[in-house]
Formats: C-alpha cells, structure tokens, sequence
C-alpha cells in the first residue's frame, strides 16, 4: 500500500506540475509574445525556430495552434506562414521528456527551495513575476513527482500482480499501442505520457520495447485528441487542427514502422542503432519520442502547400471569418498615439455599424437573421483585438491628454464586447419564442426596441450629431419601472404560452433591460462632438 502511495503521490504532484507550467506560461504568452511570433512568420525558417521555442515554453502544441489561429484570425499573417510554426512546435515539446530522463535530483530540491523562499517574501505577488514564480514551481513539483514515480517504479515491478499486469500488456503491440491511445486522448498530451513512460522504464517497471509501443499509441492518441478538437471548429481554425493531426500522425506511423521493421524483419532500423550510441534506456525512449516530432515536421513541411489546399476544401473559411478581423489596425501604427487612437476609434464605429444588422428592422418580423451568433462571436473577436491593441499602446506610453482618450475608448470597447454578449443571449429566446406568444407581442416589441437602440448608437457614432447623441441619451433613460411592470404581466399570462416560454420571455427582458443600461452607459461615455477624431466613417 505504501508503494502504491508513494507512486499516486508522485503521479499527482506531476500532474499539479503539467498544469501549473502550461497555465503561467500561457499568460506569459501576452500581446508582446504574439506579435514575436507574427513577425517570425515571414520566413519558414524562422518560423520553425519560434514554433520549437513555443512548443517548449507551453509544452503544449495545441496551446501554439491555437496561438496560430488567433494570428491568423486577427490578420496578423496568413495560414501558409504559421503552419511550420505548428509543426515545429511538436519538437519543442521535447524538451521536457529529454530533462526527464536526466537526473535531476538536486537541482530540483535546490529550485524547490528558492522557489519556496519566493513565496515566503511575497515574491509571487508581483504581477512581473507572478508568473515566472509559478512556472517555476510547476517545474519544481513536476520533477519531484517524477522522482517518487522513480522511488516507488523499482519495488512496484517485483509485485506479483504487477509483473502480470505488465505481462499481459506485453502478450500484443496492438494491445499496447490501444493502451497508449486512450491514455494520449486522456491527457491529450502524447508529452505528458512520454515524461511519463521515460520515468517508468528508468524504474525498471516497463521494458525498452513495451516503453517504446505504448509510446507511439500516445502519440496517435494525441492526433486523435487533436482531431476531436477540429470537430468543433471551422475555417481557419479546422484547416490548422488538421495539419496538426497529419503532423502527429505520419512521425507516430514511420516510427511504429520502423518499430515492427526492426523487430519482425530483424533489420536494425530503430532502437539497434540508438542501444549502439546510448546505453541508458531512459535516454532512449526520450530520443525515440523526439525522433518522432522531428519525422513529423520534417516529412510534412514539403507537403505544405498541397495540404493546406486540401484542408481549404474540406474546411473552406467561414464567412465570419473575415468579420473578426481588424481592418484598420496595423503595428507600425502604434509609433504615434494620434494615429493608433484614430484608427482603432474607426474600427470601434465599423463594429457597431453591423449590430443592427444582425436584428430584423420594423415591421419584418421578429425571426433572426441567419449567421447572427458567429457574427457576434466574432464582433467580440474584434473588439478583444481592439482591447489589445489599446493596451499596447498604453505600454508604449503617451501624453495625459492621449492617456485619457484611450482609456476612455478602452472602457467603451469593454461595453460594446458586453453589448454582443447580452445580444448573443437575447437572439436565441427571442427567436425560441416567437411562434409561442400569440397573446403577447413581447418578441417583437424587444426586437424592434433593441434594433432602433443600435441604431440610434450607430448615428451617434457615424455622424458625431449632438442631437443623436441626446436622443440615444433620452431612448436609453431608466426604464425599471417600465420592465418590471412588463414582467408582472408576463406572470400574470395564462393563455397562449407554456411555462418554459414564459420563463424565456422573462429572462429576455431582463437581457433586453441590460442591453439598454450598457447602451446608456456606452453614451455617457462617447465623447463630445469637439473631441472626436477629425474624420469619419460612413
């Protein structure tokens, strides 16, 4: 029972470790990061430098696919320039399963304990380094997690249900590479198994061969993962889970090939020739895995260009695509405040001006218009790149009068995202219950109110017209007495409407009642006409 502790213990802190390491390092992956790995998209080589670096840094290459998208979704480079970078990101995740299968023993006690020095003065607490404190003792409870692994491997195998275990996992590759599967599709990480299996085989608990088996089984379950992900997206994003998948699969299947070459052919093509340079079977399995990212990226790249054409097919981009990104916002655009400010103001008013749109004007009917809730998402899309944008340009430092003005347009980019979140929720009731309320007329009356709200925003902002502004200022006054008169109503109806659609139509209202307040809000904040930028959008 103690060993068996000692190894869930071990297997725990790894895992604590795994999720501390991939979270910090994530929200270190900031503005700046992204923008780095944007500029090293231009040439493949560099890419595929960054791609290592980021795959080493997130240990995770989804985490750097889905960087990838975002780049690519914000128009920051195109999908031919990102995809080396995804491809190389999988060798990057190597790193850690070659530190593995070294002895680290008293480096990481020496971490351990600075890292916990840090902790003690605070250290944590400063957002500089929050979160390089954290990485740190991800790293720390990782490898200490490894080590009671390694403790408890040894005494665990000469265990005679163990040794049976084991036995009957050894009796078929098959077997064993459906084991790895499932495990790689759990974790979603053929990495983490791999850290995994290099510290049981230095335990002595699974041979080279069966390390070796369930080892490539991860690393298909790994493409599987990735390729249940893909299901669930689209466009862009689809065509970039694929290419990962085919980067995952052909490394895994050429290695399983070899594999089976070497062993039922008796042609040393694989762990012959490693056993010959290296004798420590840890070492092994960590440069087996790594061969196989690195068969992966190399084997797929000149296939690019055909592939990308292929996956464009199956998963053509969807037209909202090109709604999330930026049309006016450019880097070099941050070496002057005037200029970035303008531009990102022209981009706020072009995200406006199509919230109207996704609602049926007067008299059409309260059914919505079909692509409303991925042209929202991708509205906040869009907004969320303007946040960033403005944060950037804060960071790079400005006048007080220019300070202001962004964190005036910062705030009113935070409403307009909260402005498509409550139209994302309100759409689908509306659209739930329009055939349902007969007696009321409800559906329409919050359809039509929301759209001539937009509206009037719109104009406010196209046209910069103090009358506009002071009409969207009185459309927009407090109305809770209005809507809570409404809602009594809703309660006190019988006819024409069942349960669950009256509670639909309630939580509209109280959605349509939010959407009035941060149009409100959205207008006291709108500066005046003197102060906006000097050209308009129309």
């Amino acid at each position: 029972m103690e060993i068996l502790s000692t190894f869930l213990g071990g297997l725990g802190l790894f895992f604590i470790g795994i999720k501390f390491i991939g979270g910090h390092l994530k929200s270190l992956s900031g503005r700046r990061f992204r923008r780095f790995v944007a500029a090293s998209t231009h040439r493949p080589l560099s890419a595929a430098a960054v791609g290592v670096m980021a795959g080493g840094l997130t240990q995770s290459s989804n985490a750097v696919t889905f960087i990838a998208i975002s780049l690519v979704t914000a128009g920051l480079t195109s999908l031919g320039q990102v995809a080396p970078l995804v491809a190389w990101s999988n060798v990057g995740t190597a790193g850690l399963v070659l530190l593995a299968a070294v002895d680290l023993r008293l480096v990481v006690y020496f971490l351990l304990g600075v890292v916990g020095i840090a902790f003690y003065f605070d250290v944590e607490q400063s957002p500089r380094w929050r979160h390089v404190a954290g990485a740190l003792l991800g790293l720390g409870l990782l490898f200490l997690g490894l080590q009671l692994i390694k403790l408890a491997g040894a005494p665990l195998s000469e265990l005679e249900w163990m040794r049976a275990l084991v036995a009957f996992a050894a009796a078929s590759d098959l077997l064993g590479l459906g084991l790895g599967l499932l495990i790689g599709v759990a974790l979603q990480s053929s990495s983490t198994l791999a850290v995994i299996a290099v510290t049981l085989t230095d335990s002595g608990l699974l041979s080279l061969e069966q390390t070796v088996v369930l080892l490539l089984g991860g690393g298909l379950g790994s493409g599987v993962a990735v390729a249940l992900m893909a299901v669930n997206l689209g466009g862009t994003a689809r065509q970039l889970a694929l290419f990962q998948v085919v980067v995952k699969g052909i490394g895994t299947i050429l290695l399983l090939l070899l594999f089976w070459a070497e062993r039922y052919a008796d042609l040393p093509l694989l762990l012959h020739p490693l056993s010959g340079i290296i004798g420590d079977s840890a070492m092994q399995v960590a440069l087996i895995f790594l061969v196989v990212q690195l068969a992966g990226a190399a084997l797929v790249m000149p296939l690019q260009r055909p592939l990308l054409g292929v996956f464009a097919k199956l998963a053509p981009p969807a037209p909202e695509e090109s709604l999330s990104r930026p049309r006016y916002l450019y880097e070099q655009a941050l070496e002057d405040a005037a200029t970035a400010l303008d531009l990102a103001e022209r981009e706020e008013r072009q995200l406006l001006a199509r919230l109207p749109a996704l609602l049926p004007a007067e008299g059409v009917g309260s059914s919505m218009p079909q692509g409303a809730a991925p042209a929202l998402a991708a509205s906040i899309e869009l907004a969320q790149e303007i946040d960033r944008f403005l944060e950037e340009l804060l960071r790079r430092g400005a006048d007080d009068e220019s300070i202001h003005a962004i964190m005036n347009l910062k705030s009113r980019n935070r409403l307009a995202i909260d402005l498509c979140e409550a139209l994302r929720e309100l759409l689908p009731l509306l659209d739930q219950v329009r055939g349902a309320a007969t007696v009321l007329s409800l559906p329409q009356l919050l359809v039509e109110a929301s759209h001539a709200l937009l509206m009037c925003l719109h104009d406010a902002m196209r046209d910069r017209d103090p009358l506009d502004l002071e009409l969207l200022r009185e459309m927009t006054g407090d109305r809770a007495e209005l809507m809570e008169g409404v809602r009594r109503d809703l309660l006190r109806q019988r006819s024409g409407l069942d349960q669950e659609d009256r509670e639909s139509l309630f939580t509209a209202t109280n959605l349509f009642e939010r959407l009035v307040w941060l149009v409100r809000r959205y207008a006291a904040q709108m500066p005046e006409v003197a102060e906006f930028p000097a050209t308009a959008v129309r």
